[in-house]
């Protein structure tokens, strides 16, 4: 949990810089996140970590979908986030194939994640991964923030 927590907290403060306050990243605390990594881990699973030279350099956690729109035998892509000194290092690819194969292997039969709407790079990511908006958007009320996030989706036989 404290490894997913510094990696979390450290993208986060990467790739969200110039999409979200300043104010608001600077909030960001690895100790609380590593208390909610903690609780997800033993309550929920679903959580992969990338680890190089003893160190926790990424992370996905996949469970089963959270919007009742898309029905049954939906999985979801809950986080997906590495550490910057991983970005574009074939570690995310990497990740993305296992929670993929993690969530074919749960019997899902297609996928969805929510993506900050201004985040361009992951965007490309997604996208690149088959991933397809399907038009769905909410605003995710952070209390000080309000963000605004797109609903993406893919088929995952095709995988």
């Amino acid at each position: 949990a404290p490894g997913i927590a510094a990696v979390h907290v450290a993208s986060w403060l990467s790739a969200y810089d110039g999409l979200m306050p300043a104010e608001f990243l600077a909030q960001q605390s690895v100790e609380r996140r590593t208390a909610i990594w903690d609780r997800v881990i033993r309550e929920d699973g679903g959580v992969s970590v990338a680890v190089v030279g003893g160190q926790v350099v990424g992370f996905t956690s996949i469970g089963p979908c959270r919007d009742d729109d898309l029905g049954r035998g939906v999985g979801e892509l809950n986080a997906i986030y590495l550490d910057p000194s991983s970005w574009s290092a074939g570690v995310g690819h990497a990740l993305h194939e296992a929670a993929i194969a993690d969530l074919i292997t749960r019997d899902y039969r297609s996928a969805s994640l929510w993506v900050l709407a201004t985040n361009e790079r992951a965007i490309h990511f997604y996208e690149r991964h088959g991933w397809r908006s399907d038009g769905a958007s909410k605003a995710d009320d952070r209390g000080d923030v309000v963000l605004e996030e797109i609903r993406y989706v893919r088929p995952l036989a095709d995988h």
